[in-house]
């Protein structure tokens, strides 16, 4: 995969001290644990911004609770002796798992499986990837946030989607964001109140900050419900002038993200989902903004249809800007 980063790097011509690059998470393990600590150490080492996929958090996790139990008396003993027996189980394969289970309950170490939160399982992907980051790494991937906006460019950047509504309420409620001209000073003001709406959505939408659940259940499954990016796509078509029955008080924006690598490339237009599937010998894919994303014209009410294909190299992007998508093979 870090071969691909290289290649896709070069592809697109990206200069460090010209040029802004961001990731939309999920660093790690994708690939072997040293692939995962190469790929951390560019992005840690040159600083680039990005945003906490779910499995960075679960690494991150990991780690919080090593460094606890490394903090207690015996704890390095334990988690040494560990790695020393077991360089090579997968703790997240049931039949493996369960051999490490019998070793810890009929050891010296049988106590501290009662420290291992419900569900856990040591020796996994996660686990290990945990246990080699440097505190420098993990500082790093801690501090990624889970969302980057970028509001004078009108461009959310998240690992795994967003809504555009409470799911329970009806578009036009007036506890919808997009329901209504936020207050502003001056609602003449665009740059505001786009500002202030698409803040809104990020803070005032509980789903944005939590998990989507059904039933207190996260579903991981693409055939179940209906993609986020169709009703985001469906809510931005409908935006228009001010009170207008049937349209949405507000302006559109962009979402980019990355996750959903069983759909592949999944351009619509207002939303960009780049996750080709890299890890699976597929490709990886980037969004190459530049002067010609960012249209100085505010965006014109109208038809919303994205007349291109959504495999084409050229798209439509932002207000009335343009973009190109490009990918390298991860065979």
């Amino acid at each position: 995969m870090n071969d691909s980063l290289t290649n896709l790097l070069d592809e697109i011509h990206y200069n460090s001290e010209r040029d802004s690059l961001i990731h939309v998470g999920d660093l790690v393990t994708k690939a072997t644990v040293h692939d995962s600590i190469d790929a951390l150490s560019f992005m840690s080492s040159n600083r680039i911004l990005g945003v906490r996929g779910n499995n960075d958090q679960k690494v991150i996790e990991w780690r919080a609770w090593m460094n606890w139990i490394l903090s207690r008396p015996g704890g390095q003993e334990w988690l040494s002796a560990m790695d020393k027996r077991w360089p090579d189980l997968d703790g997240d394969k049931q039949l493996e798992r369960a051999e490490l289970e019998n070793w810890v309950e009929t050891s010296k170490y049988a106590s501290w499986k009662k420290l291992v939160p419900i569900d856990w399982h040591p020796l996994g992907k996660h686990y290990r990837v945990a246990r080699a980051v440097s505190p420098g790494l993990f500082e790093y991937l801690s501090s990624l946030p889970l969302v980057l906006h970028s509001p004078t460019s009108h461009v959310v950047f998240v690992h795994a989607g967003l809504l555009s509504s409470h799911p329970k309420l009806q578009a036009s409620n007036p506890k919808q964001p997009l329901s209504h001209w936020p207050p502003v000073d001056d609602q003449h003001d665009v740059a505001k109140l786009r500002n202030q709406q698409e803040l809104a959505v990020l803070v005032e939408i509980p789903e944005n900050k939590d998990p989507v659940t059904d039933k207190g259940v996260v579903s991981s499954s693409s055939r179940k419900g209906t993609p986020w990016s169709q009703l985001w796509n469906e809510a931005i078509a409908n935006v228009g002038e001010a009170y207008q029955p049937t349209s949405l008080t507000c302006y559109p924006f962009t979402v980019v993200y990355g996750h959903a690598a069983s759909r592949g490339l999944d351009i619509k237009r207002w939303s960009i989902g780049l996750d080709t599937g890299c890890a699976y010998g597929r490709r990886l894919s980037a969004i190459v903004l530049d002067r010609r994303s960012f249209s100085s014209a505010t965006y014109q009410f109208r038809n919303n249809s994205h007349a291109r294909g959504s495999h084409s190299q050229e798209i439509d992007f932002g207000d009335n800007g343009q973009a190109r998508i490009v990918s390298v093979s991860c065979a």
